[in-house]
């Protein structure tokens, strides 16, 4: 089992409505596609195509549309990338208005398109050293995305900083997580991603059904949309332990890295 995901906020061009029909279905299904981008650290675009659910009545959107997006991603050797949203909100406005993009501080404040994905480790891999000490070595990915069963091969790299110098590359078929920003691609075509998350060597964790506790909550006197404090469960003296695992965690997108 494998996933690979983005989420961020993407610039849509060439929206293009078309129907999917499904074996057995009374219906088509309607999905716009889109033309958009990944942004990598280095301030590049790496070409990508979305796919977006359409319902009955809906329209593309205009060109320059901004929207956060949640998607499935699929790397296909050669072409742009694939997105298949899981969830999708349009941001409202002016699309040729000055200030849609400059002064938005969501836009401003927001880490560029980061990713999510855990796959394997591929059989007798070697890494591959940089000059700088960078390390890097290739995670194979498999997921339904529009309609199929799509496998991607990435490159996942540990950047040359004190932080990562003893960090060790995973093990050949082990499956491991990831956190971290597209850079580009590399010399062998593969996607790069330089990684600020890790998780080493997942497995199954067997978890003892908690006992049902009654939670108090707490109702705000004005209805908000977000609740900072919410509801505490009681902890169930039966419940076990999980399984530890290895894990490195990055830091948060306001710290520099070391």
């Amino acid at each position: 089992m494998s996933s690979f995901n983005a989420f961020g906020f993407f610039a849509l061009a060439g929206g293009t409505r078309i129907a999917t029909t499904v074996p057995g279905a009374a219906y088509a299904k309607h999905h716009v596609h889109y033309t958009t981008s990944l942004k990598t650290l280095e301030n590049s675009y790496v070409a990508a195509t979305l796919r977006v659910y359409s319902g009955v009545g809906d329209a593309p959107l205009p060109d320059n549309t901004i929207a956060f997006v949640v998607a499935k991603v699929f790397v296909p050797n050669g072409q742009p990338v694939e997105l298949d949203a899981l969830s999708f909100a349009a941001i409202p406005g002016d699309v040729d208005g000055a200030n849609y993009q400059v002064y938005s501080v969501l836009f401003t404040r927001y880490p560029d398109c980061p990713v999510y994905l855990f796959g394997h480790i591929p059989d007798h891999h070697a890494p591959q050293v940089l000059n700088d000490g960078t390390r890097i070595f290739t995670v194979c990915l498999s997921d339904y995305i529009a309609g199929g069963l799509k496998d991607s091969t990435v490159q996942c790299m540990y950047p040359a900083t004190k932080r990562w110098v003893k960090t060790p590359i995973p093990h050949p078929q082990s499956c491991t997580q990831f956190f971290g920003h597209c850079t580009g691609f590399g010399d062998t075509g593969l996607l790069r991603i330089s990684v600020e998350h890790v998780t080493l060597s997942l497995g199954p964790h067997i978890l003892a059904q908690p006992a049902a506790t009654a939670s108090t909550t707490t109702t705000p006197a004005r209805r908000q949309k977000y609740i900072a404090y919410g509801s505490t469960p009681t902890q169930s003296s039966s419940a076990s332990t999980p399984l530890a695992s290895t894990s490195h965690a990055g830091p948060s997108s306001s710290s520099p890295m070391q």
